[in-house]
């Protein structure tokens, strides 16, 4: 559920509205431009928002939960800030956007709609096209280590240690603890966790066969 003033909340709910979208971009550089589809420029909390752009939301995703919410913005490239140039050097990559309901005819009065990133941007026939990438989408992507019964490391890699050089062509590593201890003989430099804890935790037992002499199970 979005908060938003009582005084734009009032204004929402009114039979008759002067409503209109602003998209508010931020550069990784820290500059910061303003759009509006408004046929005038608005100014909202110290930003100008350039009217006339032809700027145009498509298919915003505004669920609520973990959803990876993604969509496109496009707009003619009317805009003086947004230049061939900066799009190629990247400028855009990753800014911060945030998209806007706003009263036109009293800007004091908004509500913020969606806000993300910009992923890829291209322009196309004078076009400009962004894919946009909703903050809850973070939350999807992997950061640091990753736990799992499997290694992480890049088979014959510095960390990994074993000299490919000497091993037949064509030789590959499934990445297992079984292959890294029987196959490599390189389990004291195994990145991953064979008996990482699962739901059958309190089910687990040595296996069939395993020596019970009281040593570590990562023994050689």
């Amino acid at each position: 559920m979005r908060n938003f003033s009582t005084a734009f909340q009032s204004h929402i709910e009114q039979e008759c509205t002067t409503l209109c979208w602003a998209w508010k971009l931020t550069r990784m550089d820290g500059h910061v431009m303003g759009f509006t589809d408004h046929d005038r420029r608005l100014e909202i909390d110290g930003v100008v928002y350039q009217g006339g752009t032809g700027f145009s939301a498509s298919d915003i995703d505004t669920q609520l939960g973990f959803v990876l919410n993604n969509s496109t913005v496009l707009g003619a490239i009317n805009a003086d800030e947004i230049t061939h140039v900066d799009v190629k050097a990247g400028l855009y990559h990753n800014a911060e956007i945030e998209i806007l309901r706003v009263n036109w005819n009293d800007p004091t009065e908004y509500g913020l709609i969606w806000g993300g990133t910009i992923g890829d941007i291209h322009i196309r026939d004078g076009q400009i096209e962004a894919e946009l990438t909703g903050r809850s989408a973070k939350l999807e992507q992997s950061t640091g280590r990753v736990f799992s019964r499997q290694c992480e490391v890049a088979f014959g890699g510095a960390i990994c240690g074993v000299d490919i050089s000497v091993l037949p062509q064509g030789i590959s590593c499934p990445h297992s603890f079984k292959a890294c201890k029987d196959q490599f003989q390189n389990a004291h430099n195994f990145a991953g966790f064979p008996y990482l804890i699962g739901e059958d935790a309190s089910y687990a037992a040595p296996l069939e066969g395993d020596v019970k002499d009281g040593s570590s199970r990562y023994s050689q």
